[in-house]
């Protein structure tokens, strides 16, 4: 009976284990866009126009921002199952003209739905509105970061991007074009898990290399 015990304690704590580890089993793709069917792989969200061009996925025209809450007017979701810890990697090119120095690219994680999400607002200037972490939750945008700082997003040019986001933890931090230390930080549990993605408040912009890690 003793053997019998143990060979089932044994059997039960494998279970476990097998079933923990899937269930935090991590995810790892590189979404391609190499043809308008491309866009099938996303959830499109506001009022802007998204394409296609030569593997870059273009959000082409600019949302308006509207409705009940302020928040980003043009956003392109993965169609995946939330993740509770993400890492999001991509190279950003804003094309608002150059004159527009309040540009902006977000990047999205612990999206749950259009009235419930965190972004990223990388933009060239800083300001209450710009270039922070916020969190719409039901209600009009609310910046969690410090809001000090240094803007990464003054011209035309591509930059590389990359999110780092523990939901557990609460903790986010934002790396530009291979920074060692993030250029934005942010602590938040509002919203514990949710799925990525990319866009603007209100600009125009191409992504490209987008690499998707998580754990789900």
């Amino acid at each position: 009976m003793k053997s019998i015990r143990l060979l089932l304690t044994i059997s039960f704590t494998l279970t476990l284990v097998s079933a923990r580890a899937h269930a935090q089993a991590r995810v790892s793709f590189r979404p391609q866009f190499t043809s308008p069917d491309a866009l099938a792989q996303l959830s499109l969200d506001g009022s802007g126009s998204w394409t296609v061009t030569d593997g870059k996925l273009v959000l082409e025209k600019a949302g308006k921002p509207a409705g009940p809450i302020r928040r980003p007017a043009a956003l392109a979701i993965f169609k995946t199952d939330p993740f509770k810890q993400v890492t999001l990697k991509a190279e950003v090119r804003s094309t608002a003209p150059q004159d527009v120095i309040r540009r902006d690219l977000n990047l999205v994680f612990g999206y749950e739905s259009p009235s419930r999400l965190y972004y990223v607002h990388l933009s060239g200037i800083t300001t209450d509105a710009h270039h922070g972490i916020f969190l719409v939750a039901d209600a009009d945008r609310r910046r969690i970061d410090d809001g000090k700082g240094q803007p990464q997003l003054k011209d035309q040019n591509w930059h590389r991007v990359r999110l780092e986001r523990n939901g557990a933890t609460g903790r986010i931090e934002i790396y530009v074009d291979g920074s060692g230390t993030p250029v934005v930080v942010a602590s938040d549990r509002t919203i514990r898990s949710g799925r990525v993605g990319l866009g603007s408040f209100d600009d125009t912009g191409e992504f490209r290399k987008i690499e998707i890690t998580g754990l789900k």
